[in-house]
């Protein structure tokens, strides 16, 4: 009987340290310190950003932490998205629609009806044109390929992959304008191809822009640089698109090791504050700092569904 008691003992321990880190639910309770600075970042954003300063970067951070939007949340959300994009007033660039079709997924809305407008015949009509920049070609692809919204869609997307893969510099990388590769915009475009890695010419494509952010942006110190025209300090947005580019195209950044075996991820987090906040410059307060802890945020996202093996952010 002693025996038996001790097995039964023994077993339960077992069960015991194998629910460790085990919600009720039977969802791992996220412990990782990337985690971590997630739900702070997304807590930051919930509850110190101005509400009308609120948008759909904001909206995607917090709707992809690991504790997703509460419902609570998305009223305030939806709430502020929609005033955002009452007062464009009709005028729509590619990237308006774009940034408002991510911020409707975010919060559960159908972009194919959104305020009263078609977001998805909006990119399909606007992202394609030589007016849209590269910026309006890239998140045109990510936003069109978060569901497959039909053969139109589909079709704009190939044309818009492949305006992007033509416009790859010789280096590996993309800029908004010049020759001169953008760290920040290299990281965007390959979070957008690595969404169709089966399309012609973007394996190629991605495995250039790796190369070059690997063997010619990464620094010692963990950060990304290419010196450029507005590119020359380390700063987290830079080191975020890095991150989240990498990531999405299944780079394992944890074997990129800086001084003292510094990873990106790690370096990354360094520019988050006890608020949850991240800094734009290294050891300053100055600058964007809205925007740095939004891509920061849902940079780190990124790289927890690459861990997770859970593929883009974007997909819906």
């Amino acid at each position: 009987m002693v025996k038996g008691k001790k097995l039964l003992y023994g077993l339960l321990s077992v069960c015991a340290t194998a629910l460790v880190g085990v919600s009720l639910s039977g969802v791992t309770t996220p412990t990782a310190s990337y985690t971590k600075a997630i739900n702070a970042g997304a807590s930051y954003i919930k509850t110190k950003t101005t509400k009308s300063d609120l948008d759909a970067w904001d909206a995607l951070a917090v709707k992809r932490s690991p504790y997703g939007m509460s419902s609570k949340a998305k009223a305030v959300f939806k709430k502020e998205l929609a005033a955002h994009f009452k007062s464009l007033d009709g005028h729509y660039s590619a990237v308006d629609y774009e940034r408002s079709m991510i911020g409707a997924l975010s919060i559960g809305s159908n972009p194919e009806k959104y305020e009263s407008t078609n977001l998805v015949s909006g990119i399909i009509k606007t992202a394609p044109k030589s007016n849209a920049g590269i910026n309006g070609k890239i998140w045109g692809i990510t936003a069109l390929s978060s569901k497959n919204y039909g053969s139109k869609s589909n079709a704009a997307v190939k044309t818009l992959v492949s305006q992007v893969v033509k416009a790859q510099n010789s280096a590996g990388g993309w800029a908004i304008s010049g020759t001169a590769s953008d760290v920040d915009v290299t990281g965007m475009a390959l979070m957008a191809l690595s969404m169709h890695k089966s399309y012609s010419g973007v394996k190629t494509a991605i495995s250039k822009a790796t190369s070059l952010l690997k063997n010619k942006a990464y620094q010692k110190s963990g950060d990304f640089i290419i010196a450029s025209a507005f590119t020359t300090k380390a700063n987290s947005d830079s080191n975020a698109m890095a991150l989240a580019g990498l990531s999405a195209a299944g780079v394992n950044t944890d074997t990129y090791k800086g001084t003292s075996s510094i990873t990106p991820v790690k370096r990354l987090m360094k520019f988050q504050k006890s608020t949850g906040q991240f800094r734009w410059l290294w050891n300053s307060n100055t600058g964007a700092l809205h925007m740095s802890t939004q891509q920061a945020t849902y940079a780190l996202e990124q790289y927890r569904n690459y861990k997770l093996h859970k593929g883009s952010i974007f997909s819906f």
